[in-house]
């Protein structure tokens, strides 16, 4: 009895001892220190300056990523945010204190937040009722309007749906239902108690327009058909509302109609006299008018647009309330180029118009005016880089007054919005802030080893060099210059002496103490390999951000103008192969008339500038320049193979056509090159190819080898390949018997996840040479609502889904962990030391399934220098966390008994059957990630630490140690009593070496 309480007491003692080791956690003042986030809300699709009562302005804003957030203008700072993720929202707009929002999900949700704080006061939901029959006819309309004494708010949704809610409670007054209408309603104005609903009825070649008006009390309705004939609804504009009339104005042939809203009365005016007599630069006019809505509530201006032969011009006009008659404002006159206009009311009421066009690739020119006066207030030159943001695709502008001394004058700030998706803000005539929403859309990143110091000196010294003059400088030369550079560092001594006193006393070895002059900072590598550049890919930029300042932006690049869109990012040469390291951005250009491309875009990755060599042939688009290839890739790889002269990775290129395209040099490596295509998610069957080359002309020939359907109703849920480049520090795993049990390292395994129709999930473990199933499982009951995530790493391979198993009562998340060995014995390994696919040699596979407290959006595991830690698996939550959890934990050999000396030697844990919910395994603590897209790792230069990033939405990057810091003093090591250890031991030698020399004298002596 004694000795079983013993036993377990040893149990727990080593359960807990096991639990503390791998339960980091972080104390409050460590946030922040080792770690870096950055919130973003994505690019704008409805964003407004609003002015509280009792409050300074602030912007609001509806991103393309369901995010509504408010930001502070004089900085540029997130000051709330909501992520209404699986939403999409289709309209935003401010009310005094409060803004609503409508968005769309199974149906329509209309919420109502107060301004100041995000809190959210009331969300009600509209019943799609006529739901279907609207998707049908292509509706999704939406727009929201708050009557004058802000006691309801009225909502369009769908384009039939008008609903009228209490601005207080969000209380339903009433609802008009005109789904079986044949009218499609664009537009809501409030005036006089009245909820006019203008929309469109198609008719054989032209929409007419219609008129439904409502009781705002009663919801009573009319509805009224005006004699008209429009193409498009671009050709149509509401203005007015409020405490003003609101009126119609629609192009209609040669003539620019009008109408009061509550009236059938129509006014016109004749294009050909507006050309001509009204508006002098629209004599030049080669196309249609276009319509600009100035969104200023209730004022009845707008901007009419038109192209010329060499730019285009604009007007301002105006409905008179009283006649209801088209006027012209002002001429705002002709420009050689594309501009973009927004409006904004003074504190008198009176109307600014902004006018923003590119006056070069590099320079953005605003002029402001006051139409009603026909004056022209100001003009600003400001610097912008098409190269980096591409051209403006929306304004918005914001009148303040400045305070001068004792005089007032009126000052100007507008938001930008660019194609890239970033937004920029402009005071007066200079950049005070930007937010590179863009990379709320990256798709991939690259981790990029920065080169170490010797390199950049190398560079400021040689590399520089032009052609001419390395031929002609002598050595002594370059030794005096050299010379005068490290001469030149010296001035850095004293802040090199600090920060290194710094870093000993501190254990940050974050911060660089090499000395480097301030005018000729570069990139290079810190201590331990911590600092590298994150190169970010999205639709049509590439960003690299620093890691060890913060996520820093170092460069940025916009290639937009070509109309590719990226696909694949690869970093093709290292900087310890041959500097400058090299990256190549691959993008498809569609384009109907010539034909569809594929571009090759190969860049320095420490500048982002275009790398290319003398021998080269390449296309120059715009400012890009690239290698154009005349087909679309359908699958990219980067090979194992080096291009001779340059060192950098060969790329193959895969078509539609299944033919490849790489350089000669992968006829080298054809004969082993097998890959594997599917459909993807939701395809039904695998297959295996490999090249033949039957000739050295290009493109090389596919011939595929073998196809695995899945069974009838099958369709692939998720897919998992091996690594690249994974170190492997151990071939086999040692036992506590000193036994080995050798890992089954086949680099060709794909892991594929098939949803049956009766809900059952087929797992496989495919050899990609071959097409042979190497392991099969099958899981009844498994959800198809929740997403399947497969990873593998080395001998691993784990699998996370939702079982609804209620005979084994395991409905929850769970994992399944598959470890492959070369045998179930240990000690056995293959008879072929050599591995190879076409040998019939199948693994043992040791499989354990756990319940896991969270669902998961996608799976990261730590990646060190040469493996030797233990590995640590990373899962991004939909709690909107990141969770480390240690292989230890997600061991299938954890034995489902009382531990034995064995099992303690090998530091087993014994079995559960769940996961703990342990708050001390979340790396990111407090912070919230939204959106997590993927989790990527890379190795530092220390083998205990591995660089994570979670990207999405947000930014989130940290260094993590999974086996802790067995390679660098812990930040608690007493470095002073070590330190006085050594000086006490100094003292001591110098004290006693006088008696003890003393001593051996005399001895000789006497």
């Amino acid at each position: 009895m004694v000795r079983l309480l013993l036993e377990t007491v040893l149990i727990l003692i080593l359960s807990l001892t096991i639990q503390v080791q791998y339960a980091f956690g972080i104390y409050a003042d460590q946030a922040g220190i080792n770690d870096w986030y950055q919130q973003y809300i994505g690019t704008p699709k409805c964003s407004f300056f609003h002015r509280p009562p009792n409050r300074g302005t602030t912007i609001l804003i509806a991103s393309e990523s369901n995010v509504i957030a408010s930001i502070k203008p004089f900085n540029g700072n997130i000051e709330w945010r909501q992520v209404l993720e699986g939403e999409i929202i289709l309209a935003f707009k401010g009310h005094n204190g409060t803004a609503i929002s409508v968005s769309e999900h199974d149906g329509y949700i209309v919420r109502l937040w107060e301004i100041q704080t995000g809190f959210m006061l009331w969300e009600k939901k509209i019943k799609s009722v006529g739901f279907n029959q609207i998707n049908s006819r292509n509706g999704g309309e939406v727009d929201v309007v708050f009557t004058a004494d802000g006691m309801n708010v009225i909502v369009l949704v769908g384009g039939h749906v008008i609903v009228n809610f209490n601005n207080i409670d969000g209380r339903q007054i009433w609802r008009s239902d005109l789904a079986e209408s044949p009218t499609l309603l664009h537009k809501l104005v409030e005036h006089n108690q009245n909820i006019y609903a203008i929309g469109l009825k198609k008719s054989s070649k032209f929409y007419s327009i219609e008129v439904v008006t409502h009781d705002v009390q009663t919801g009573v309705l009319k509805s009224t058909s005006l004699s008209s004939k429009i193409g498009h609804i671009k050709d149509m504009i509401v203005v007015g509302g409020g405490s003003n009339t609101g009126f119609i104005v629609w192009k209609e042939g040669q003539y620019v109609r009008v109408n009061r809203l509550g009236s059938d009365t129509i006014e016109q005016s004749s294009l050909e006299s507006l050309y001509r007599n009204v508006i002098p630069s629209f004599a030049g006019v080669i196309g249609d008018l276009e319509f600009v809505n100035l969104n200023i509530s209730s004022r009845t201006e707008f901007l009419i647009q038109a192209p010329t032969a060499n730019g285009n011009s604009a007007a301002v006009f105006k409905i008179d309330l009283e006649s209801g008659r088209l006027t012209a404002l002002y001429d705002l006159g002709h420009r050689n180029s594309t501009s973009i206009y927004s409006g904004a009311l003074d504190k008198s009421e009176q109307l600014i118009i902004s006018r923003t066009r590119l006056l070069s690739k590099d320079l953005v020119k605003v002029e402001i005016v006051a139409p009603a006066h026909r004056l022209a207030l100001g003009s600003h030159e400001i610097s912008y880089s098409m190269a980096v943001s591409g051209s403006i695709k929306k304004s918005l502008l914001d009148v303040t007054t400045k305070k001068n001394n004792e005089t007032t004058s009126v000052a100007y700030r507008m938001l930008i919005v660019s194609d890239d998706g970033s937004i920029h803000f402009f005071k007066e005539d200079s950049i005070a802030w930007n937010r590179e929403e863009s990379l709320t859309h990256a798709t991939e990143v690259e981790f990029l080893d920065l080169p170490e110091k010797k390199l950049w000196t190398q560079e400021v010294d040689e590399l520089d060099e032009q052609s001419e003059e390395s031929e002609t400088i002598s050595p002594f030369a370059r030794y005096v210059r050299r010379l005068m550079n490290h001469i030149e560092q010296l001035k850095d001594f004293p802040d090199y002496l600090i920060t290194y006193v710094q870093r000993f006393a501190t254990g940050n070895y974050s911060v660089d103490p090499s000395p480097m002059t301030k005018a000729k900072t570069s990139l290079y590598r810190d201590t331990f390999g911590f600092r590298k550049l994150l190169i970010f890919m999205t639709r049509t930029k590439l960003v690299a951000l620093d890691t060890s300042n913060k996520g820093q932006i170092v460069w940025s690049r916009y290639f937009g103008g070509t109309k590719s869109e990226f696909q694949k990012i690869f970093v093709v040469r290292s900087s310890t192969v041959k500097y400058p390291p090299v990256i190549v951005a691959i993008g498809v250009q569609k384009n109907l008339d010539k034909g569809n491309i594929t571009r090759l875009f190969r860049l320095n990755a420490l500048t982002g500038e275009d790398f290319i060599t003398d021998h080269e042939i390449v296309t120059h688009t715009e400012d890009n320049i690239s290698f154009s290839i005349p087909t679309i890739a359908h699958r990219i790889f980067k090979l194992p193979v080096e291009e001779p002269d340059e060192r950098t990775h060969i790329i193959a290129l895969l078509d539609e056509d299944l033919k490849a395209s790489s350089l000669k040099a992968f006829q080298k490596f054809s004969a082993s090159f097998y890959f594997t295509l599917s459909d993807g998610i939701g395809g039904k069957s695998l297959n295996g190819y490999k090249v033949a080359i039957e000739k050295i002309s290009q493109p090389f020939s596919i011939s595929r080898l073998w196809k695995l359907n899945f069974p009838e109703g099958n369709t692939i849920v998720a897919i998992g390949h091996k690594p690249n480049h994974e170190k492997v520090a151990s071939l086999g795993r040692v036992l506590g018997n000193r036994s080995v049990l050798y890992k089954y390292l086949n680099p060709h395994i794909v892991a594929v996840a098939t949803l049956s129709p009766s809900t059952s999930l087929d797992f496989y473990l495919i050899d990609t040479i071959k097409g042979s199933i190497l392991y099969h499982a099958v899981h009844d009951n498994v959800s198809p609502s929740h997403p399947v995530q497969i990873i593998q790493v080395e001998n691993t391979i784990m699998y996370h889904f939702w079982s609804e198993d209620q005979e084994k009562q395991e409905k929850g998340y769970k994992v399944v962990v598959c470890d492959l060995y070369e045998s179930e014995k240990p000690d056995e390994r293959f008879d072929n030391l050599n591995f190879t696919s076409f040998a019939n040699e199948r693994p043992h596979v040791n499989a354990q399934a756990f319940m896991f407290p969270y669902g998961v959006r996608t799976i990261g595991v730590t990646t060190t220098k040469n493996g030797i830690p233990i590995r640590e698996f990373l899962f991004a939550l939909d709690t909107y966390q990141v969770f480390g959890l240690s292989k230890r934990f997600l061991d299938p050999r954890r034995p489902q008994r009382t531990l034995t000396s064995e099992d303690k030697e090998e530091m087993l844990i014994p079995y559960e059957p769940t996961i703990p919910d342990n708050k001390k395994f979340i790396l990111s603590y407090n912070l919230p990630i939204y959106g997590i897209r993927q989790i990527a790792t890379s190795p530092a230069l220390l083998e205990s630490t591995s660089l994570v990033l979670a990207y999405g939405l947000d930014l989130w990057f940290t260094r993590e140690a999974p086996s802790k810091t067995f390679d660098v003093l812990s930040e608690d090591f007493s470095k002073g009593t070590l330190l006085a250890t050594i000086l006490g031991l100094v003292v001591g030698i110098l004290i006693t070496k006088p008696p003890v020399r003393r001593k051996n004298i005399n001895s000789r002596w006497y």
